[in-house]
């Protein structure tokens, strides 16, 4: 029975986008074993029909139910020392685990020897404090001037929303509402956005060429707000990215200002409509930084942080602008879709032949501390 569910987790496992991103050619159980109270599959497959068959492991607790130690090197299958390769497959996932679970204490601002003096339930205490925040985002629909039709943008968004009238709070020049569980606010600014703010992000956006010269026409500026009631940093993104491209639509904006960058409304639109298909729009969450500098070129990202994590850093990367830019692209869909954290000194991979280093250290292109990764 755990031969064939094995089979099949380790299929899904080799399938995902971040492993061979597809069925191997062929998968078989080789044998089975037991290590430290959990029972283990072993795995062999081949990744191309004519290719080499290649080991992995599936591991089950004693209720049947898959441990967490799925994973393979993608080592070359030999009968002779299958099992000593999948048990240190299991030690590196253990050590792993335990890394995660770090990275979650530190999260949550506890140390491990910290958690390890709590009772029980001061440890459920502290988790549901973290739980508990509220999680904010706050954005800046640019507009040449203040002369919209505010009631008629409100009414849209009321209507769109399926907003009743007990929560919902409206006058001349404010929205107030609640969706799920979010409360939305929506505000007309007669002034631009302060200290010029939108024009010195606008100069950052090496994608938009008019971006300074639009920006600068804007005299007013609808003022977006969500804020997410459970604490969900995604489910607070993902509707106040909604609601900020329905109001940019709505009133032909100039511009959208958030996150430490301003978007051009086409961009925007564009990004924000892959929600619909589950899919989250990174470049509107987490601003993608490139410098050329004595470092040679490096990245950084601007916006982990409102999900919880510390920003990620390249300092100094062999790769082209764009294989760089594409790899913090894809470091950020990983950290967000999977609901992963980084931990200092482990290890993230691409491809099979890869393992590139993590490391914590004091940032250099944004404030705090940040991840390298030795890419």
């Amino acid at each position: 029975m755990n031969e064939k569910k094995a089979i099949e987790i380790m299929t899904g496992w080799l399938s995902h986008k971040n492993e061979l991103g597809r069925k191997p050619a062929k998968i078989k159980a080789a044998g089975s074993f037991s290590y430290e109270g959990n029972d283990y599959v072993i795995l062999k497959f081949k990744p191309e029909w004519l290719g080499e068959w290649q080991v992995g492991v599936v591991g089950f607790d004693e209720e049947g139910n898959e441990c967490g130690h799925t994973f393979s090197e993608y080592e070359k299958y030999d009968e002779a020392t299958a099992k000593d390769k999948c048990i240190a497959i299991i030690e590196y996932m253990k050590e792993y685990w335990r890394g995660r679970f770090l990275a979650e204490l530190e999260r949550r601002g506890m140390t491990e020897e910290e958690y390890n003096s709590l009772t029980e339930e001061e440890r459920e205490k502290k988790w549901n404090e973290t739980k508990e925040q509220k999680a904010i985002r706050v954005g800046s629909v640019l507009l040449k001037d203040p002369e919209i039709d505010f009631s008629a943008l409100c009414d849209t968004l009321i209507k769109l929303y399926e907003v009743e009238d007990k929560d919902c709070t409206r006058n001349e020049y404010t929205l107030v509402f609640n969706f799920e569980n979010n409360v939305i606010s929506v505000g007309l600014m007669d002034t631009p956005v302060p200290n010029g703010e939108a024009e010195y992000y606008a100069e950052a956006n090496f994608l938009w060429r008019e971006a300074v010269e639009t920006v600068k026409q804007h005299k007013a500026h609808l003022l977006v707000t969500t804020m997410n009631l459970e604490g969900n940093p995604i489910g607070a993104a993902a509707v106040f990215t909604d609601v900020v491209n329905t109001c940019s639509n709505e009133i032909k904006a100039l511009g959208i200002y958030t996150t430490g960058n301003v978007y051009e409304p086409s961009y925007y639109d564009e990004w924000a409509q892959k929600i619909v298909n589950g899919e989250y729009p990174i470049p509107l969450w987490v601003y993608l930084g490139l410098v050329n500098d004595e470092n040679g070129i490096s990245g950084y990202t601007y916006g982990l942080t409102k999900f919880g994590r510390a920003e990620v850093e390249v300092i100094g990367s062999s790769h082209t602008v764009d294989e760089l830019y594409n790899c913090l692209y894809y470091v950020c869909d990983w950290l967000l879709t999977e609901g992963a954290y980084f931990h200092d000194g482990e290890t993230l991979s691409f491809r099979s032949d890869e393992r590139l280093t993590i490391t914590k250290s004091k940032a250099v292109y944004v404030t705090g501390d940040s991840f390298k990764i030795s890419y």
